[in-house]
């Protein structure tokens, strides 16, 4: 009777320390709901022909607005032996040892015989009847590559339309040719053989697989059709969401499986050369100056500059060489018209200080500081905006937290450890503060002696992020207390602007970020949410209104290699902005992310950011996409129209109407998370018929039972007629214009050259 009582109390117990759980959760959520999610006032007219207009005519001083095309080095620079390049040709180390083994074990007779077996099998007419265990070896793969160039396969595999864009491939003149090309011909036509035998790369063909399914790669997390860059064994990113490292969520663990410190890299063309911007920067100096944007900002690369740690001294290791380069380059982008806003630190740690700490240790500010102090002698005439740090709690969680990015390699201990009060985390973000705080001083000191304005900034990352489930606001709310606004609050009395980096919204769910089926995605795995950027510019005014501190979008795009997405991605984005600089923000400009398709971090070269693709296999051949143009007319002009937005919107809602797919470069698992890395073939994903433009988005509710029960109750009880909420949401049939008015009304619209 006393174990039948105690087990009652404890019942009772466990009960109200559940519904006080429950309750503490719904009063987190709304108090979020009301900051977060509340509806707005966009202050737009959508009836008018001229949506959004910005003042690109006046100088920013004088209450003026720019347009820029923005870059890295690391994406871009070509000759430059950097930690990322490093980091992309590094065989892990597991990976190694059971090479070695492997190695040791099979005789040269062995792999002969293999090699032929294979040879045989793939140099036939390929289909997919074979054995499930079958392997296409790698010297199949160059065998096959001689004999396709004479002989035409009548596979019925064809190449998908994203597939074309994503190479620069007209669709329409590849449909004239005549007959598709094998799936071997199409294998080969996007991975680079060279680098698949050095990479000792496999591909799998199974029995069952759809033939209309090959070709695209990983069909999923759990079912791979094709398997490229797949190293046997080793340490890899647990199966959370590929942002949810920034958050603090990310974990390691042990698997049979090693994936490519790098994805989509080691299968391409030319991955090291990147877009040759070092050996030619003028093809994108002459993209950007055509696409009339008044500014372009680039960086210039710490190792570049001083490529060995300056133990005796900075002149002894300063290649002056390459300050003379970035000073050519530079002028040339002036030469072209364009101001210049230059970063000093992307993401790109020398190796030299990631040996010792980097980040992490004291005597890393001072080296910066020397650097910082070069830069500014050698470039301050040619610079108008300058840049100390790009995303410093990005680079920080990813480097000295999760180990995804170079320059770090924690263990499990300080992974767990990196987020407490001295924990690597805050080391490194306390000493970035540190630095930019005697920078700023340093890049006054120096303009002011050469009698030139400095204008020296951050660019801070801001995702808009939202529980998918009520047991996910604490996880949010943590989130956006640790990387939104402290670093912003420890060196705001040096800022003269702050630049903000905004792509989309994420949906926290568990450890990991939830692909919520209805939200249209970016290929990298970013929810497309115009609306957060005003929320987000809003909010930090608020907080910071009273240092006076005006704002620049540094970053802001979408990778989207079919383009459909972009062009009203692009529109509703500066829909936004502008709803925002009505509400009193005082924005200065808006750089777009990115010129041309390229080096994008641990993706690779999977995700195409560009405005313009690259065609990797035909010596980096650029081909505009047809976004260009419209960006190209919008920064000439400085403004929004209601046909271009109608035209881009309607173009991406027939599209979704006629069912077609396009990459994805995330895979996902059972529960809809998203995986850490990247793929390096993108699996497919439908566009969503779902209205996600500026001021029209509906916000979903809680997902998680308890929610969905609560509202199914909520739902048959009578209660009073509410009024309905205005919202700026008619129907998308009654808001959109058909493709064939917008065009008429486009006509009327001169083009960019």
């Amino acid at each position: 009777m006393v174990a039948v009582l105690l087990l009652l109390n404890v019942s009772k117990l466990i009960g109200v320390a559940g519904l006080l759980g429950v309750a503490a959760n719904v009063f987190s959520y709304r108090r979020y709901h009301r900051k977060n999610l509340d509806p707005f006032e966009s202050l737009l007219d959508e009836d008018q022909e001229i949506l959004a207009e910005f003042p690109i005519d006046r100088d920013v001083d004088d209450g003026g607005f720019f347009f820029a095309l923005a870059t890295a080095p690391a994406h871009v620079e070509d000759e430059l032996d950097d930690a990322w390049l490093r980091f992309a040709k590094e065989t892990p180390p597991k990976q190694k040892e059971d090479d070695a083994i492997d190695r040791s074990k099979e005789s040269d007779t062995d792999a002969k015989q293999e090699s032929e077996k294979a040879e045989e099998s793939f140099v036939q007419p390929m289909t997919v009847e074979g054995n499930k265990d079958d392997v296409v070896s790698e010297q199949a793969l160059k065998g096959s590559t001689e004999e396709n160039k004479e002989t035409e396969s009548t596979s019925p595999t064809s190449v998908g339309e994203w597939e074309l864009v994503n190479q620069g491939i007209d669709p329409e003149k590849t449909a004239q040719q005549g007959p598709q090309e094998s799936l071997e011909q199409e294998i080969l036509a996007h991975i680079n053989t060279e680098k698949m035998l050095e990479c000792g790369t496999s591909i799998k063909v199974n029995k069952d697989t759809d033939q209309s399914q090959l070709g695209r790669g990983k069909g999923s997390a759990e079912d791979p059709l094709l398997q490229f860059n797949l190293p046997k064994k080793g340490r890899r990113l647990a199966k959370v969401a590929m942002d949810a490292i920034i958050q603090g969520y990310e974990k390691f663990m042990e698997d049979d499986e090693a994936k490519p410190n790098v994805a989509a890299w080691h299968n391409v063309s030319r991955p090291e050369q990147r877009l040759r911007f070092w050996s030619d920067p003028d093809t994108e100096i002459e993209l950007a100056q055509k696409a009339n944007v008044q500014l372009y900002r680039m960086g210039i690369d710490w190792t570049r500059i001083m490529p060995i740690e300056p133990l005796e001294g900075v002149e002894s290791s300063v290649d002056w060489a390459a300050v003379d380069r970035y000073k050519e380059i530079i002028q040339k982008v002036r030469s072209a018209g364009m101001q210049v806003m230059l970063t000093l630190f992307h993401h790109s740690l020398p190796p030299w200080a990631a040996s010792y700490g980097g980040w992490k240790e004291d005597k890393t500010v001072d080296y910066f500081l020397h650097y910082v102090r070069l830069a500014a002698e050698k470039l301050s005439s040619l610079v108008d905006f300058w840049i100390t740090f790009n995303e410093p709690h990005v680079f920080s969680m990813l480097t000295y937290c999760a180990g995804a990015w170079p320059g770090a390699q924690p263990d499990l201990l300080e992974t767990v450890t990196s987020v407490l009060p001295r924990g690597a985390f805050n080391k490194a973000m306390d000493l970035m503060a540190k630095a930019h705080l005697k920078a700023y001083e340093i890049l006054h000191d120096v303009c002011e002696r050469h009698q030139k304005k400095a204008k020296v900034g951050v660019s801070h990352h801001v995702s808009f992020m939202r529980p998918y489930g009520l047991f996910d606001i604490t996880a949010v709310v943590l989130s956006d207390q640790m990387t939104r606004y402290p670093y912003i609050d420890s060196i705001c009395e040096r800022l003269d602007f702050i630049g903000i980096n905004y792509y989309g919204q994420e949906v926290v769910s568990a450890p990991g970020l939830k692909l919520v089926e209805n939200d249209e995605y970016s290929e990298s795995g970013r929810g497309v949410y115009p609306d957060g950027l005003y929320r987000l510019l809003t909010s930090f005014h608020d907080r910071y209104k009273k240092h006076n501190i005006p704002y620049i979008v540094t970053e802001n795009g979408v990778s989207d290699a079919t383009d459909y997405i972009r062009r009203p991605y692009l529109c509703e984005h500066l829909l936004a902005l502008r709803a925002a600089m009505n509400k009193g923000v005082p924005i200065q400009g808006y750089c777009f992310w990115t010129t041309s398709d390229n080096w994008e971090w641990a993706d690779g070269y999977g995700p195409k950011f560009g405005l313009v693709a690259v065609d990797r296999d035909n010596d980096l051949k650029r081909i505009p996409r047809p976004s260009y143009y419209l960006f190209s007319e919008i920064a000439k002009t400085g403004k929004v129209t209601k046909c271009q937005r109608a035209k881009a919107w309607s173009e991406l809602q027939a599209a979704a109407m006629e069912g077609k797919k396009r990459p994805f470069c995330r895979a996902v698992d059972s529960n809809g998370l998203m995986y850490a890395g990247g793929l390096d073939i993108p699996i497919e994903r439908p566009f969503i018929q779902r209205d996600w433009r500026f001021g029209h988005y509906q916000m979903d509710g809680l997902q998680d039972p308890v929610s969905r029960l609560l509202r199914f109750m909520l739902n048959l009880i009578p209660l009073r007629r509410r009024k309905p909420t205005v919202h700026n949401d008619r129907s998308i049939e009654s808001q959109t214009e058909t493709i064939e008015e917008a065009d008429t009304k486009m006509e009327r619209i001169p083009v960019a050259a």
